[in-house]
């Protein structure tokens, strides 16, 4: 019974992830990576006091943040802004970015 608890809590997540992504990509869209990183953190701090849970809260994030990248990002990984918000996300292939382009950045003026 717990598993099909769980289950229905994961489509739940899933699903209010996938909203607040539809609701959200729009403001995102205009702005850079670092007003985007800006937005994402402000947007984050909402929801976090809305939730009042922080199980909840941290399942939610990472699915949210994957959501919204598919929504507004098309290309590769060109700041370190991108690479904040790539590597939080629930994607695999999100983060491998964000570490490949850290890996091919280490040691440059542009990591600040």
């Amino acid at each position: 019974m717990r598993l099909a608890g769980s289950i229905r809590v994961n489509r739940d997540v899933e699903e209010l992830a996938e909203e607040l992504a539809t609701r959200w990509a729009p403001f995102f869209v205009p702005k850079d990576w670092r007003e985007r990183l800006e937005l994402l953190r402000e947007m984050h701090e909402q929801l976090q006091e809305d939730i009042g849970d922080m199980d909840v809260y941290c399942a939610i994030s990472p699915i949210l943040i994957g959501k919204l990248i598919e929504k507004i990002s098309d290309g590769p990984v060109t700041s370190i802004e991108q690479v904040h918000i790539y590597a939080n996300s629930a994607a695999e292939e999100h983060r491998r970015a964000a570490g490949e382009w850290l890996a091919q950045h280490r040691g440059r003026d542009s990591i600040a």
